[in-house]
């Protein structure tokens, strides 16, 4: 996010109009932790947790955008705190996870998960390449809604591990009801990379993309079957070590003449 103003899970586009203060701070504190060593580690650990109850005691998020930031700024502060060997730093981490569960849960009602988007009449659909302007509003959007599902996704993942490593997997996870929405995340590195309108809505047109929905039948079968090497992107590689295991993701993307 500091060296690229992206993430597999937050889409370098997201922010174009104006990043909210709350992914800012993250940012910057990222920024921060990039730069400790063992001379500055207390005075950036000490802003990172100022950062983060700043955060926590911030005014409720007004508008799509700012709870999305709101969610993928705590969602970095965890990944930082977890990187801390601070005993006082990981019992703060702990005592956030409810936090962070109730901010992935606030994104669902913005999402559109689309339970068409996987039929065979959808990648048919034509995004108009002329007026740019309609081009423009569907990429905006779907920046919006896929940064969405794939932050949602991700920290369901972040959770659903870390109850599984307290020995909580049989009940805490089962209650965790984002989980049961978190499909039809779209896996293809040509929509993701598309640096404008137009060029996502040729993406759109000229290439095949997949769709991650573990309720629909033969879903993970079609992409072994038909995915090829430049559709794959970084979270796309994320979804298929989780779906299919560690060993066999590798195996699968060394024969397309991916690195995992």
């Amino acid at each position: 996010m500091v060296s690229e103003n992206q993430t597999p899970w937050c889409h370098s586009h997201l922010y174009d109009e104006g990043m909210p203060k709350s992914m800012q701070h993250a940012v910057s504190s990222a920024a921060l932790h990039a730069a400790k060593n063992h001379l500055n580690a207390r005075v950036i650990r000490d802003n990172v947790e100022s950062r983060v109850q700043e955060l926590l005691s911030s005014s409720p998020a007004m508008t799509p955008l700012e709870t999305l930031a709101y969610a993928q700024a705590l969602f970095i502060y965890q990944v930082l705190r977890l990187q801390d060997n601070d005993a006082r730093t990981y019992a703060i981490y702990e005592s956030t996870m409810p936090h962070l569960e109730e901010a992935s849960n606030a994104l669902i009602p913005y999402i559109a998960f689309d339970e068409t988007a996987d039929s065979p009449d959808h990648t048919a659909d034509l995004i108009p390449l002329y007026p740019a302007s309609a081009a423009q509003a569907f990429w905006t959007n779907w920046i919006f809604q896929e940064s969405a599902k794939r932050t949602l996704g991700m920290i369901n993942f972040f959770m659903l591990t870390y109850y599984f490593m307290k020995g909580e997997s049989g009940n805490r996870c089962g209650q965790n009801k984002s989980i049961a929405v978190n499909r039809s995340v779209t896996m293809s590195a040509h929509l993701w990379k598309a640096q404008d309108a137009v060029d996502f809505a040729l993406a759109w047109r000229n290439k095949k993309h997949f769709v991650i929905n573990v309720s629909a039948p033969n879903f993970l079968e079609t992409i072994i079957h038909d995915a090829q090497k430049d559709d794959i992107d970084a979270f796309g590689k994320i979804c298929l070590t989780s779906l299919m295991g560690l060993t066999e993701a590798k195996g699968w993307l060394a024969m397309k003449g991916i690195t995992l």
